[in-house]
């Protein structure tokens, strides 16, 4: 009997998802826990995985399409099981459940990387979530060595942390990882011109960027690309906490360089913003830059939001960290906090993210001086910096003092991410600037009014 594949839900308040991307096609074989397609509601990205093993058929929604929750959106078929008719699209109310995100259960949406190697038990193959095959991954462990404590024997992650230290063995990345080229997507295709590289903060991932990327696509030009970058130790991409600065401007530099990326517009948020500056300072290649509140331009920062951010088991205690990035808190709906749990619920990941705080934000200061490269910087590069004046993880008043070539954007009623607190108006910074250093107009479709 198939396997159907539904829309979950993500949030207590989510009605429907739109589909972002479908990793697997018609006929492709899969294995249970690997991923197979993303939703992306107003403030998330979600990767779903696959319920079941078996060959993929009857994908009924398209890469765009909006759906509600629920919804069957593929089938899961046994190799050789003729192929069915389905009724209704609506999913039974149990199969909605098992999926929903819940305060007490992990995420089912955390999926698994794509090369991940099943796991198999003298009774056949482990039931373990994505999230407890990552942490195994991370922490050395046999899951057949880990009894699941879940629905049916289910292993969850909770259940490999509580492993024995002999079957638990931490590994460590080799020193040059962060060095290496580094996780991207492509959010939107480039026909060959100079793209638009998109640097997350900390503790953040690349699928942040994706509501403001849709935003931004309608009023750039049709040809320019996107490409978002995961940094070292964050999201996908692999390896230890670089140690410097140099380390993961060279990593970025290399991703560029194996993704055929020459000129480029650079667009960097907080933490990746002092990225985006560096790799501009470094790379003649550079054609224009926005700044999102970016680190490195004073002292001060707010340690104690860092040290919860990395610090936190819990989603309770997480979402009240997550509420200082908004200054309107109201913004912050559950697949946001689910998003950044599903990121942040590895201790190795929080550990790889603490070192990072160490090097960068020792003490609760900013131990990053870019002022200097960012005067040298805008003296070729135009550069605009957007700011909100109720940030309350970098403050403001950081933008005081630029050089005057340089333009400042500062949004009242708006905290650390203008980018989804003033999408529309940073989205058409970010267009004007990439339009002037290109010598083209910014399109006035879907204009901000």
């Amino acid at each position: 009997m198939p396997t159907e594949v539904i829309l979950p839900r993500v949030d207590m308040d989510m009605t429907e998802g739109m589909i972002a991307a479908w990793h697997v096609s018609e006929g492709d074989e899969v294995r249970e826990g690997t991923l197979i397609f993303e939703i992306e509601t107003s403030k998330a990205t979600m990767e779903i995985d696959a319920p079941a093993s078996g060959v993929i058929r009857q994908i009924s929604a398209p890469v765009g399409k909006t759906v509600p929750v629920g919804t069957a959106v593929a089938w899961i078929y046994a190799s050789g099981e003729a192929l069915q008719e389905h009724g209704g699209a609506e999913s039974s109310s149990s199969a909605q459940s098992e999926v929903s995100v819940s305060p007490q259960s992990t995420p089912a949406t955390a999926a698994a990387p794509s090369d991940e190697v099943a796991d198999v038990s003298p009774n056949g193959p482990l039931r373990a979530t994505p999230a407890a095959r990552r942490v195994a991954r991370e922490r050395g462990v046999q899951l057949a060595a880990v009894v699941g404590t879940g629905p049916s024997g289910r292993i969850g992650a909770q259940d490999v942390l509580r492993a024995p230290a002999d079957k638990a063995a931490p590994t460590s990345a080799p020193a040059t990882q962060a060095a290496r080229a580094l996780h991207t997507l492509w959010l939107r295709k480039d026909t060959g011109g100079a793209p638009l590289v998109l640097l997350h903060g900390f503790a953040a991932e690349l699928n942040s960027w994706r509501p403001f990327s849709r935003r931004l696509g309608a009023i750039v030009d049709p040809g320019l690309g996107m490409l978002a970058v995961d940094l070292p130790a964050h999201g996908k991409s692999s390896g230890e906490a670089a140690g410097s600065i140099e380390v993961i401007v060279s990593a970025v530099e290399e991703t560029l360089l194996a993704e055929g990326v020459g000129d480029c517009h650079l667009v960097g948020h907080s933490f990746g913003g002092a990225i985006a500056l560096a790799v501009a300072l470094s790379q003649a290649r550079v054609r224009s830059l926005t700044l999102i509140a970016p680190a490195g331009l004073g002292p001060e920062c707010n340690g104690a939001f860092i040290r919860g951010v990395t610090q936190s088991t819990q989603r309770a205690s997480l979402a009240a960290w997550l509420k200082q990035l908004f200054a309107n808190p109201s913004l912050m709906d559950d697949a946001f906090v689910a998003t950044a749990q599903q990121q942040l619920e590895s201790a190795a990941v929080r550990e790889r993210l603490a070192r990072l705080a160490d090097v960068f934000f020792p003490d609760g200061t900013q131990s990053l001086d870019m002022r200097g490269a960012l005067t040298q910087v805008s003296q070729d590069v135009p550069v605009r910096v957007v700011w909100g004046l109720q940030d309350r993880i970098l403050p403001a008043r950081h933008a005081e003092g630029l050089p005057g070539r340089i333009a400042v954007h500062r949004f009242a009623g708006t905290g650390h991410l203008p980018q989804v607190e003033a999408q529309d108006d940073v989205a058409r910074i970010v267009a004007e600037n990439v339009a002037s250093a290109s010598g083209e107009s910014v399109r006035r479709r879907g204009a901000v009014g």
